[in-house]
């Protein structure tokens, strides 16, 4: 095939030519270093339900060779004109989202021009309503400087950043978890070595990783019963539920060797978790979360550190701590990354005009924010619109 920089569909070739460049595309991950669990067909498959897909482009150069490979997830999702965290109106779209980048090979000299050729095709075949997400895109790759400085595609979509940037932690694991602990601030290094004294002076500790298939339904009563518990699902309805789309989705992470749930239990009582998956020797750590009760034994900290040792254990090379950032994230990872989500919105009218009418109202909100801040009443203003949202 000659594509000439062209991409292809993969729902187009046939089922033997199909199967051959999905088999392509699992050794082009594997070796690639910019692949990231979402890139992983099979994985993107596990979120599809009547309403969710997933479209997978590629390019070949003239030899069949992979040159380019794009999967987005496409699902609904909102244009949100939110007050400080409160959706005040939604403009419904359908979102194509492509988790950190595309992926060129590596070393291709025409990286720029094939993302070009990307973005030129996608924004003949989507529709009125359908608008691309780049989901933790990293500002110093490839895809973020085109996306910061092509003129071509800013004559094509509108590009708004989604949120503030923000520092993407991660661990790069050594082999030992002592030679990890040493590479903690000296704060921290107290308070992990306090901490794990202090729990099992305090109570009978059990640590259980969960990753097998037979473990699915043990492990789901066990997250939603100790998530209900956690701020993340009292505050913002965040955390793992109990129901047959979660069960899929972790079952066949279970089949392909990828779940790794890891739960703490203090005198037989869960007390705090940290769930995720190794895909590729990296961990990403999707959820955690821990029983505030427990909170002056710092039960999150101490599964933190038997969690970095499980992996080691398991000669993963990489512990990512995912999207957003924090204070806790910052002492416990050794190297980040700045990175930050983008809308790129095709300019058809009226999708263009809400886009752009959504980027104004942003601007005013975060002005007034700012001023708010500084006399003390952003978070009153804030706790009042979400008492009054669940009110209504």
């Amino acid at each position: 095939m000659d594509t000439d920089l062209k991409w292809l569909d993969l729902e187009t070739f046939n089922t033997d030519d199909r199967q051959k460049i999905k088999n392509t595309i699992s050794h082009f991950i594997k070796a690639h270093p910019n692949a990231v669990m979402d890139h992983d067909l099979d994985w993107l498959s596990t979120k599809c339900g009547p309403d969710k897909s997933v479209k997978a482009f590629v390019s070949l150069a003239r030899d069949e060779t992979l040159i380019g490979y794009a999967p987005f997830f496409v699902h609904p999702s909102a244009l949100s004109f939110s007050l400080f965290g409160v959706s005040m109106f939604n403009y419904r779209v359908n979102r194509y989202t492509i988790t950190a980048q595309p992926l060129v090979a590596e070393h291709y000299p025409e990286s720029e021009e094939l993302l070009q050729s990307l973005f030129k095709q996608l924004r003949e075949i989507l529709s009125s309503r359908d608008v691309l997400f780049g989901l933790g895109v990293p500002f110093e790759s490839t895809f973020g400087q085109f996306l910061a400085n092509n003129d071509l595609l800013s004559k094509q979509y509108l590009v708004l950043p989604y949120g503030e940037s923000y520092q993407r932690r991660l661990i790069q694991l050594p082999d030992d978890i002592e030679k990890y602990i040493g590479t903690l601030g000296s704060k921290t290094r107290a308070e992990v070595r306090r901490s794990l004294r202090r729990i099992n002076d305090e109570a009978a500790i059990t640590f259980h990783v969960y990753s097998g298939p037979d473990e699915v339904p043990e492990l789901l009563k066990q997250l939603q019963s100790l998530s209900a518990k956690t701020y993340q699902h009292k505050l913002l309805d965040l955390g793992i539920s109990e129901n047959d789309e979660t069960y899929q989705e972790l079952h066949y992470a279970a089949e392909k060797g990828w779940l790794r749930s890891h739960i703490l239990f203090c005198n037989d009582e869960p007390v705090a978790f940290d769930h995720g998956f190794l895909h590729n020797q990296t961990y990403y750590s999707t959820h955690i979360g821990y029983d505030p009760k427990w909170t002056k034994s710092s039960v999150g900290l101490v599964t933190h550190i038997y969690t970095v040792k499980d992996l080691i254990e398991q000669n993963a090379s990489n512990f990512d701590f995912m999207y957003g950032d924090s204070g806790n994230k910052a002492r416990l990872s050794n190297t980040s990354h700045e990175e930050q989500n983008f809308y790129l919105i095709p300019r058809l009218f009226p999708l263009s005009s809400v886009a752009r009418t959504l980027r104004l109202f942003n601007a005013i909100i975060d002005r007034l924010g700012r001023f708010l801040d500084e006399y003390g009443i952003k978070s009153k203003l804030r706790r009042f619109l979400r008492r009054k949202s669940t009110q209504s």
